[in-house]
């Protein structure tokens, strides 16, 4: 039987990624590394997904997708700043071999540029490629945020296996998560949804207050006992290693959970 913890995320990028160029105001220095963190969190699923440094780095040589990770989620597309191509191929080439590969996500993908490269036939191509090619099927999963809300994203948002939807403004939008969260399931026609957990106010470029944080991890918490979402995702091993309060009321969460 599985618990609350096994539908636990880490979203797993470069050490120091979030440092690098110093734009959203982190302090200290950042050396954790993806597969760290799930130890460090005592979680086992990794979702490990490209910055634009690593727009042409292969996953076929990646060095984070190693134990202790169970589930493991690729990105078919990385972060905004990374060149839009996507990785379908060494994806699908890891995952014939590799079962804990069970799903490819497309990270930061509503945007005016990426909209325009992936419309709704190519998102349904590559849908096709990761349900149809192996032996067995891989989901393709999105990202949203609160802030893309008010968008044209139905025609595309709908196309994807699970949506993960995030709050980008947490002082902002944290308090309003429960009328954004019933906006995306309206969005997505009551599909299949899992929630992103920033543990920084990466759209203020602060620290999160210890109030939000407690605030966002009762919403969550609640929304998977109750079977709404399937699971949530951490943001991230790159700072988890800062000393933020936020960090330390996630793992004592975690601890906590069945």
């Amino acid at each position: 039987m599985s618990s609350l913890r096994d539908k636990i995320w880490l979203w797993g990028q470069i050490p120091g990624g979030h440092h690098s160029p110093a734009f959203y105001n982190l302090p200290g220095e950042n050396k954790m590394t993806p597969t760290e963190g799930l130890t460090y969190f005592g979680i086992k699923n990794l979702c490990r997904v490209k910055l634009s440094r690593e727009a042409d780095c292969s996953f076929l040589e990646d060095k984070w997708l190693g134990a202790p990770a169970e589930k493991v989620c690729l990105s078919l597309i990385g972060a905004g700043g990374a060149v839009p191509k996507d990785d379908m191929e060494p994806i699908l080439t890891l995952a014939k071999d590799d079962h804990r590969i069970v799903s490819a996500v497309m990270d930061d993908f509503i945007s005016e540029a990426r909209m325009k490269a992936f419309p709704p036939e190519v998102l349904e191509g590559f849908v096709d490629r990761l349900h149809n090619t192996l032996d067995r099927k891989l989901e393709l999963w999105s990202v949203i945020y609160e802030r893309d809300l008010e968008k044209p994203i139905q025609s595309r948002a709908r196309l994807f296996d699970v949506t993960t939807f995030w709050t980008w403004y947490g002082a902002d939008n944290l308090p309003r998560r429960q009328a954004h969260f019933e906006k995306m399931r309206e969005i997505v026609d009551g599909g299949r949804m899992m929630l992103g957990v920033y543990m920084y106010d990466y759209g203020n470029k602060c620290v999160l207050s210890d109030e939000l944080m407690r605030r966002q991890l009762d919403f969550v918490g609640e929304k998977m006992a109750t079977g709404e979402i399937e699971g949530i995702i951490l943001c991230s091993n790159c700072i988890a290693d800062l000393g933020l309060s936020a960090v330390d009321i996630t793992r004592e969460w975690i601890g906590q959970l069945d």
